[in-house]
């Protein structure tokens, strides 16, 4: 065995340049100068509902030339205010989104409101010609699923994109090629939480903007806990075992919070898959210990995703398993022997020809081994906001594949709200029927 690690450390050493030289490169997914194209043929866009993420959308657009922000709409003047003044580029303000729809110059809309008004809004966008991207949860009653898959359908040359981000994360599309390729062997099981400790009140200037600033925490508008947290990783785990769920059990309740809130102050919910599979899944707001990650497990090895870093864990006990290995993720004594334990990281990169993975072999073994060290540590070469904006632009001006289509919103949308329904019954739910999900 120590033979084998000298052989690896030799190896360390003659590729340590390469990686110094390889990091100081730009990153594969860097927006070029700004091409005559962007400049002369932005799409035109305007936002619904400027409050916190509306503008957090904002600000990441004020980066992207593909679009000109030429309205904004929202019905809380300091949000309208806000909103401008993020953008920058003076757009027109409206207090009601029908009559911005009403605008002939205008190319896209991006609907950011309580959860509550989504699906009308879309149906409304689409209905006037627009493009649309509306953030998660994609619509909050049951039946409005079918009602934006008929609007859509009607509608085949408009663009229909989800907020989903962790889908434009190149950290968690690097995390899904290990898992297609054989990496984690056969999923059986995710975990996954999201715990705060904080009340999850905004301040409000007056009392009567109450339910208009505290939203999230009123039935009549919100998913609670479950459409603004677990949505997010409801959607990794339906991402990684390539399917919706089949049924969800859930508790929950107002335990600590006792503020008048109607939404629960903590969540726990499993749900299961057509092939047996595992997600458990949990929400407190009155402990951030573990803050928040996915762990997604299969019987080859793990994979845990949190804070923008992935580390990859290998199962120890050798055994022949259900799943394929089409690529060796792992080589050299030292990573091998890493990976059981400490695990080694995996890193959101792009190989030279574009496709997802990792950096040349040499390369990438010495950074894990760097980054094992406490000598190297990475990041995503974009914030995933800011790549869903930009993939959201692209697929309007020019066409490209939506990276959260339509039926990845679907799918989303009914893991939250048969989430809620197991919570508020008592009992076990069941999807009409379970269908599995197109690779994007």
């Amino acid at each position: 065995m120590q033979k084998e690690q000298d052989v690896t450390r030799r190896e360390f050493l003659k590729t340590a340049a390469a990686v110094a030289a390889a990091t100081t490169l730009p990153s594969a997914g860097a927006p070029a100068i700004l091409s005559a194209q962007s400049l002369s043929n932005p799409v035109r866009y305007g936002v619904i509902g400027t409050g916190t993420e509306g503008c957090t959308l904002l600000r990441f657009l004020t980066t992207i030339p593909e679009g000109r922000c030429i309205a904004t709409c929202d019905i809380y003047p300091p949000n309208l205010k806000k909103g401008v003044e993020t953008i920058g580029t003076n757009p027109e303000t409206y207090e009601d989104y029908r009559k911005m729809l009403e605008r002939k110059d205008l190319d896209a809309v991006l609907i950011a409101t309580p959860l509550n008004l989504h699906a009308q809004m879309v149906l409304d966008a689409l209905s006037a010609g627009k493009q649309v991207f509306v953030e998660k949860t994609m619509y909050f009653k049951e039946e409005e699923g079918d009602q934006i898959r008929k609007a859509s359908a009607e509608h085949p040359k408009q663009v229909l994109q989800v907020g989903l981000q962790r889908r434009s994360s190149l950290l968690y599309q690097v995390g899904m090629e290990m898992i297609r390729k054989g990496a984690l062997g056969k999923i059986m099981f995710v975990r996954a939480q999201w715990h705060r400790n904080n009340n999850w009140r905004r301040p409000v200037p007056d009392p009567k903007y109450e339910r208009l600033i505290n939203w999230r925490m009123y039935k009549e508008y919100s998913g609670g806990l479950l459409a603004e947290l677990a949505s997010h990783q409801v959607d990794v785990a339906n991402w990684a075992i390539g399917s919706e769920p089949v049924s969800v059990v859930a508790t929950g309740g107002i335990d600590y919070w006792k503020d008048g809130r109607e939404t629960c102050d903590n969540v726990q919910a499993i749900y299961e898959y057509p092939g047996g599979q595992k997600l458990l899944w949990s929400s407190i707001l009155y402990n951030a210990h573990l803050e928040f990650d996915e762990q997604i497990m299969g019987d080859r090895g793990t994979l845990i995703i949190t804070l923008g870093k992935g580390m990859y864990y290998r199962e120890a006990v050798a055994k022949v398993s259900s799943s394929n290995s089409k690529e060796n993720w792992w080589a050299g004594a030292t990573v091998t022997s890493l990976a059981p334990q400490e695990g080694i990281p995996i890193f959101p990169e792009r190989g030279a020809n574009g496709e997802i993975g990792f950096v040349d072999r040499e390369v990438r073994y010495a950074k894990r081994w760097l980054a094992s060290m406490g000598i190297y540590s990475y990041e995503e070469p974009h914030d995933p906001w800011w790549t869903e904006m930009y993939n959201f632009m692209l697929s309007v001006r020019d066409g490209k594949p939506v990276i959260a289509p339509l039926e990845i919103g679907v799918a989303d949308a009914r893991g939250v709200i048969y989430g809620n329904r197991a919570v508020e019954t008592g009992q076990k739910v069941f999807w009409p029927k379970a269908q599995p999900l197109k690779e994007t």
